[in-house]
C-alpha cells in the first residue's frame, strides 16, 4: 500500500465514519435531552450507576476480545485462517457470557433473598434488564469491531444510524405507553444492540466459518496475550471516565449524580463519537500498513490521523466552553442546568484522552500492551484521589476538573513513554493555525450568545456560524490546502 493510497483510504473511511458518528451524535444529544425530561435526577442517578456497572463489567470480561479481534482479523484473513479465527473468537465470547450470566444469577438470587434495602432503589426489573443488556452490548461491540477492522465502513454507518435512532424511538414509545420506568432504557438498548449483532454476523458471513472443532488454542493465546493487558487500560480509562459518579453518589446523593452524569454524558458521548470516527477511519489502514512491514509509512499515517482529530477536536472543546450554559439550558430540563459548569473541563479531558489513543499506538502495534496498563493505572489513581479529597468540599465541579487532570496525566505518561517507538510530530504552524482559528471562533460565540435569545434555533445557528468562522479561518491560514487541492482535483475529473 503506497502512502498516498493509504492516506486516501484513511480519509475516505474517516469521512464515512464522521457521517455515521455525526448522525449518532445528533440523535445522542436528542436522547440525553429526552431522558432529562422523562426522568428526574434521582432516576438518572440510578440509571447511571447501573449502566456504568454493566459497561465496566463488559470491559473487564469482553473488551480484551474486542481489541484483539480488531488487531488480528487482517492477519488471519491474509493467512487464510478465518475458520480458526472466527471459531476461537465466537466460542471465547460464549464462555465469557455464560460465566457472567451464572455470576449475575447468583447475585440476583442473593439480593432477592437478603432482605436488604438495595432493591428499594435498584428494582429487580432494572437489574434483570441490565443483565440482558450486558449480553447484547458485548456482542454488538465485538461484531462492530470486526466490521471496522475489515473496513466495512458503510455497514458500520448503517448500523450506527439505525442503532441510535431506534433506541431513541423505543425509549420514547415505551415511556409514552407505560410510564417513566428506568428499565425501558436498558430494554431499548438490548433490542437495538441485538439487531446490530445479528445484522453484522450476517454481513460477515461468520457462521460459514464457525465450527466447534475450529477453536484453536494458539489463536486464543495470541488474542489473550494481546488483549488481556489492555483490559487494565480499559478499566482504568473507565475509572477515569465514570468513578466520579459513584463518588458523587456517596458524598452528594443520587440527585447530584444524576445532574452530573446527564451533563457529563452529553459531552462525553459527543467526544467519544468524534474520536471513534477518526480512529475507526484511520486505525485499520494504519494496522494493515504496519502488518505489511511499512513501519515508517505507518508512522506518517498516525501523524495524519492526529492532525485530523485535532482539526475537529480543538474547536469542539472551545465551542463547549463558549456555549455550555446555553447547551444545558436549551436541551435539558431546568433541574439539570446547574451541572453545565462541568462541560468545559470534561471536553478538554476527553480531547486529551483521544490524543492519548494515538500516543499509545507505538505500544499497541508492538504488542507492548502492559506499558499502556501501567500508565493508565496512574492516571486513574490521580483521578480517584482528587475526587475522594475534594468532591465532599467543592461538589461536582471537582469531578470534572479531576477528569481533565487524570486524562492529561495519562497523556503525558504515554507521550513520554512512546517517544522512541512511534511518536507523532506535527509542525508548530499546524498547532498555531488550529488553536488560533478555534480561539477566534470561541470569541465570536461568546459575543453571539450575549446578543441572541437562548433557544434551540439560536443554539443551532451559533453552532453553524461557529463552524463557518473556524473552517473559513483555517482555509485562509493554509492549513487545509492539501484537502482543498484533493477536492478541486476530483471536481476537475468529474467535469
Amino acid at each position: 500500500m503506497e502512502q498516498g493510497s493509504g492516506k486516501g483510504a484513511m480519509a475516505k473511511d474517516t469521512v464515512i465514519y464522521m457521517l455515521a458518528k455525526g448522525c449518532e451524535g445528533v440523535v445522542g444529544v436528542l436522547m440525553v435531552s429526552a431522558m432529562s425530561r422523562i426522568y428526574v435526577p434521582e432516576q438518572m442517578g440510578i440509571y447511571s450507576t447501573v449502566n456504568i456497572a454493566v459497561t465496566t463489567i463488559a470491559m473487564f470480561a469482553c473488551q480484551w476480545l474486542v481489541q484483539s479481534v480488531m488487531r488480528y482479523i487482517n492477519k488471519y484473513e491474509m493467512g487464510g485462517r478465518l475458520r480458526e479465527f472466527y471459531s476461537t473468537a465466537f466460542f471465547s465470547w460464549v464462555r465469557v457470557n455464560l460465566a457472567i450470566i451464572f455470576l449475575a444469577a447468583v447475585f440476583l438470587i442473593f439480593i432477592n433473598g437478603s432482605g436488604s434495602g438495595f432493591l428499594d432503589a435498584y428494582s429487580m426489573p432494572v437489574l434483570i434488564s441490565a443483565c440482558f443488556m450486558f449480553i447484547t452490548y458485548s456482542s454488538a461491540q465485538l461484531v462492530i469491531a470486526m466490521l471496522a477492522a475489515v473496513r466495512w465502513a458503510k455497514t458500520n454507518l448503517f448500523l450506527s444510524v439505525v442503532n441510535i435512532c431506534g433506541k431513541l424511538v423505543l425509549l420514547v414509545l415505551f415511556n409514552k405507553l407505560w410510564g417513566s420506568r428506568i428499565e425501558f432504557i436498558f430494554i431499548s438498548y438490548c433490542l437495538l444492540d441485538l439487531f446490530s449483532t445479528v445484522f453484522g454476523v450476517y454481513k460477515l458471513d461468520m457462521f460459514k466459518y464457525i465450527d466447534h472443532k475450529g477453536f484453536d488454542r494458539k489463536v486464543f493465546g495470541d488474542l489473550f496475550a494481546y488483549g488481556f493487558p489492555l483490559m487494565g487500560n480499559l478499566i482504568t480509562t473507565q475509572i477515569l471516565n465514570k468513578s466520579d459518579v459513584y463518588i458523587i453518589t456517596f458524598f452528594q446523593g443520587k440527585g447530584a449524580a444524576g445532574i452530573y452524569s446527564t451533563n457529563y454524558s452529553l459531552v462525553s458521548s459527543a467526544f467519544t463519537m468524534l474520536s471513534a470516527a477518526v480512529m475507526r477511519g484511520s486505525y485499520p489502514t494504519i494496522l494493515r500498513t504496519w502488518s505489511e512491514g511499512k513501519k515508517e509509512q505507518a508512522g506518517k499515517l498516525v501523524n495524519e490521523a492526529v492532525r485530523m482529530y485535532l482539526v475537529l477536536g480543538v474547536p469542539a472543546v472551545c465551542g463547549v466552553f463558549a456555549l455550555q450554559d446555553v447547551i444545558s439550558g436549551v436541551l435539558f430540563d431546568p433541574e439539570y442546568y446547574s451541572g453545565n459548569i462541568i462541560m468545559g473541563p470534561v471536553a478538554l479531558g476527553m480531547m486529551f484522552l483521544a490524543v492519548t489513543e494515538y500516543s499509545i499506538k507505538g505500544w499497541e502495534l508492538n504488542a507492548m500492551t502492559k506499558q499502556i496498563f501501567y500508565r493508565s493505572l496512574i492516571g486513574g489513581a490521580v483521578n480517584v484521589i482528587i475526587n475522594l479529597i475534594f468532591v465532599p468540599l467543592f461538589g461536582i465541579i471537582t469531578a470534572a476538573v479531576s477528569t481533565f487532570i487524570g486524562f492529561f496525566a495519562y497523556f503525558l505518561l504515554a507521550r513520554y513513554g512512546t517517544r522512541k517507538l512511534l511518536r507523532f510530530k506535527l509542525p508548530i504552524k499546524t498547532y498555531v493555525r488550529i488553536i488560533g482559528s478555534s480561539l477566534l471562533m470561541w470569541l465570536v460565540l461568546m459575543l453571539l450568545k450575549n446578543i441572541l435569545p437562548q433557544n434551540i434555533l439560536s443554539l443551532g445557528g451559533m453552532v453553524v456560524f461557529g463552524i463557518i468562522i473556524y473552517f473559513g479561518t483555517l482555509i485562509v491560514s493554509g492549513e487545509l490546502k492539501g484537502e482543498l487541492a484533493v477536492v478541486i482535483k476530483k471536481k476537475g475529473r468529474s467535469v
